[in-house]
């Protein structure tokens, strides 16, 4: 899998996207955090090392396929709540992860998820090895979370090309179904990795990735560059997730996930849109962030 560098240009008053320039990618630029506060004092010096040891069994793997430059940024921040055994940890873990925006030298979030009960088993002489094929209650939740990052970027960048690192995480999710760990089962009334990669999967919610396709690529990425595009297409492809929601998706994990990570951007990027009204139309794309949208409507009232 490779991950494209893009090229623009303007023509003759027309918004061109050419030449995707490939550059092999597979590393990341990852930070990771651990709070330690539940851990009591006695299990803290068994933890001593999980940060780097997680860091550097991260930064060590090739999850995207090739060597690059331009490192995916990434952010796991682990809060462990738990001792419930020998080794054996309970955390809720915040997954965050950017890329550019370009062609400014912003960032843009890509993802961003709290995963709410991950279980696992910790020692601090043993090393961590990859291993796709059998199910560790650590690694394996380390793995799927990357390739489903790796994924996440990919899909914004060129329509649908996160989908051999979103087959990773499912094969790992199926290893984690299969271990009977509860974190893994399938719920749609609960933030369930396994459901998550699930949808990305389904045919149903194609529209979806491609929409997020549109969104970044040829929307977020051209607002500096012919605004009155980029608008246009960032509305179409809001339209085209609301639409697939309210054909028997309410609860979608996937369109949350989108939602959660990009709706304060959305409410900002359209602070210049000529007319106001545009926010009535992001609320009811987006109605879990309603309010957000009725204060930027408001102050853009205020402002013009």
């Amino acid at each position: 899998m490779r991950r494209p560098v893009v090229f623009r240009s303007i023509i003759a008053g027309s918004f061109l996207l050419f030449g995707a320039a490939l550059l092999n990618a597979q590393e990341v630029d990852i930070t990771v955090q651990v709070n330690y506060d539940a851990v009591p004092t006695t299990n803290k010096d068994l933890l001593l090392n999980f940060a780097s040891d997680l860091r550097a069994y991260l930064v060590n793997y090739n999850w995207g396929g090739g060597d690059a430059s331009d490192k995916v940024k990434c952010t796991l921040d682990i809060f462990i709540q738990s001792v419930t055994g020998d080794n054996k940890y309970t955390a809720q873990v915040f997954v965050g992860s950017q890329r550019p925006k370009y062609p400014t030298d912003q960032n843009t979030a890509v993802l961003r998820l709290l995963d709410e009960s991950w279980e696992f088993t910790y020692l601090r002489e043993r090393p961590l090895n990859h291993n796709p094929y059998t199910f560790n209650d650590l690694t394996s939740f380390l793995d799927f979370y990357m390739y489903l990052i790796m994924g996440y970027d990919y899909d914004t960048y060129d329509e649908l090309s996160g989908t051999d690192n979103f087959n990773q995480a499912a094969a790992i999710a199926n290893l984690g179904q299969s271990s009977g760990q509860k974190s893994w089962q399938l719920s749609t009334t609960s933030f369930s990795r396994t459901q998550l990669i699930t949808e990305i999967l389904d045919p149903k919610f194609r529209p979806v990735r491609q929409a997020i396709w549109r969104y970044h690529y040829c929307g977020i990425d051209s607002l500096t560059l012919n605004p009155t595009r980029a608008y246009a297409n960032i509305l179409q492809s809001l339209e085209a997730i609301a639409a697939v929601r309210t054909q028997g998706a309410q609860r979608s994990l996937y369109i949350k996930s989108f939602f959660d990570a990009k709706y304060l951007e959305i409410a900002e990027a359209f602070r210049t849109y000529p007319d106001p009204s545009v926010y009535l139309k992001l609320a009811r794309y987006d109605p879990a962030n309603q309010k957000t949208y009725d204060e930027y409507r408001s102050r853009a009232g205020t402002e013009r």
